[in-house]
């Protein structure tokens, strides 16, 4: 059985920018982007290192395999559409 919780956190910003890039690189929700970066960051490293759908890049950050490199350009472009819908 699965449980779910719903709470509210405040999240840093480049934390909410690595789940949103996640959860839009793997079209997934954010909460599950969240979800799955918690799980990486609570089973440890050395899981990940042995995870056959993981290949180190030349920064040695996992991405997965076969999916598109998130560049500073798809940043910059999701920030500037959530400054569009911000409240001025």
């Amino acid at each position: 059985m699965v449980h779910l919780m719903r709470i509210s956190v405040r999240l840093d910003e480049d934390v909410y920018t690595a789940a949103l890039a996640l959860a839009q690189g793997e079209r997934i929700s954010v909460a599950e982007a969240i979800n799955r970066l918690v799980r990486r960051g609570a089973e440890g490293r050395s899981s990940v290192a042995h995870d056959a759908r993981q290949k180190r890049t030349a920064s040695r950050f996992p991405t997965s395999a076969g999916k598109r490199l998130i560049t500073s350009q798809d940043v910059k472009q999701i920030e500037a559409t959530e400054d569009a819908f911000e409240p001025k």
